[in-house]
């Protein structure tokens, strides 16, 4: 069997429409190659690439005129974190702007939603819905604690000296104004209910579902980003969770914190927190796995009566 010729550059290694093999100057034919997979009408892969979303979504918006990315398709796509067997949905969700029939193609999932232009964007080229109609369009698919970690995501904004710093993708108030204007959509308790417990600087889904355990446990509720400093006030620590009035510190370790530098880093962070007077709590992956997040809130909880 003849091997097939090689793709140009242009689409090499990467899924393409047949209107870009044409514009590639690449002949009909090719299009039929043992080497090429056929995801949907109109649209070719390579076999055994793994494609990006967002190239993805792109490609499949082009061919499906008028649509846009919307529900886990447009949360991926605002890099929103989902549960795992949400994520491992591969089909790419899809709506026409103008609430008409759904999409259907192989590789779409369609939905007929009413968008208004207020509730529609664009993020390298792709077409979706807003990062607030995006959130309040979960309330429909993720179980609650995940919808609140999903509306932690979109409103985290944090500023430091030292580590990342992040931008909101919107607002506590955006999020509230997307529930009044859709109030008759379906989920709209749970997304009011979430939208209660929401919290600007929450960086992860662990430091939210902590948070709730917390919360569960009526224990005072902890300050996010606060930075704890020295008498001469030089910061020593941004803990995940504060409690201020007990100089608690609460710290969700999560992978990266297994290299040894990192170990070194919370070593040094947390013997200038016992300097100053305050008490650090660190808890991990294995925590959780181990006993859940009651657990981690019990610890937290004694640490407090420990405190005063």
């Amino acid at each position: 069997m003849r091997k097939p010729a090689a793709l140009p550059f242009d689409i090499q290694g990467r899924s393409f429409t047949l209107s870009q093999q044409r514009d590639a100057g690449v002949p009909e034919h090719r299009a039929w190659a043992s080497d090429l997979l056929v995801p949907s009408r109109g649209i070719r892969v390579p076999w055994g690439q793994a494609q990006d979303i967002r190239h993805t979504a792109r490609v499949l918006t082009s061919v499906c005129e008028g649509t846009v990315c919307v529900r886990e398709t447009a949360a991926m796509l605002w890099l929103c974190p989902l549960p795992l067997a949400t994520q491992r949905d591969f089909l790419v969700h899809l709506s026409r702007r103008d609430g008409t029939h759904r999409p259907q193609r192989r590789g779409v999932r369609g939905h007929r939603m009413v968008l208004p232009d207020a509730d529609v964007c664009e993020l390298d080229g792709v077409p979706l819905t807003t990062p607030a109609r995006t959130w309040l369009d979960l309330a429909n698919v993720l179980p609650f604690e995940d919808l609140v970690a999903a509306a932690d995501h979109f409103i985290c904004s944090q500023t430091r000296s030292f580590g990342h710093n992040r931008t909101a993708l919107c607002s506590l108030a955006d999020l509230a104004a997307q529930i009044e204007a859709n109030a008759g959509q379906r989920g709209i308790r749970k997304a009011r209910a979430a939208l209660e417990l929401a919290r600007v600087g929450a960086d992860s889904v662990p430091e939210t579902k902590l948070r709730l355990a917390l919360d569960r446990a009526f224990l005072p509720e902890p300050v996010l980003s606060y930075v704890v400093c020295t008498p001469e006030g030089r910061e020593i620590a941004w803990p995940d969770l504060a409690f201020r009035e007990f100089k608690v510190a609460v710290h969700y370790d999560g992978g990266h914190h297994l290299t040894a530098e990192q170990k070194e880093s919370d070593i040094r962070r947390d013997e200038a927190l016992a300097e100053n007077g305050w008490t650090s709590i660190t808890v991990t992956a294995k925590h959780i796995r181990s006993g859940g997040y009651d657990a981690a809130a019990r610890r937290v909880r004694d640490a407090l009566i420990r405190e005063g």
